[in-house]
């Protein structure tokens, strides 16, 4: 991805499921997932 090591997104709540469970993001105000290992 570019070199990125992190991706964030904003949602609306009704689409939590989606961002955090299909797609792997973590559970923040935000929505933040790893995209390199560290």
């Amino acid at each position: 991805a570019a070199g990125c090591d992190w991706l964030h997104v904003d949602y609306e709540e009704h689409l939590r499921p989606f961002y955090e469970k299909a797609c792997g993001f973590a559970p923040t105000a935000a929505g933040l997932v790893r995209l390199r290992a560290a």
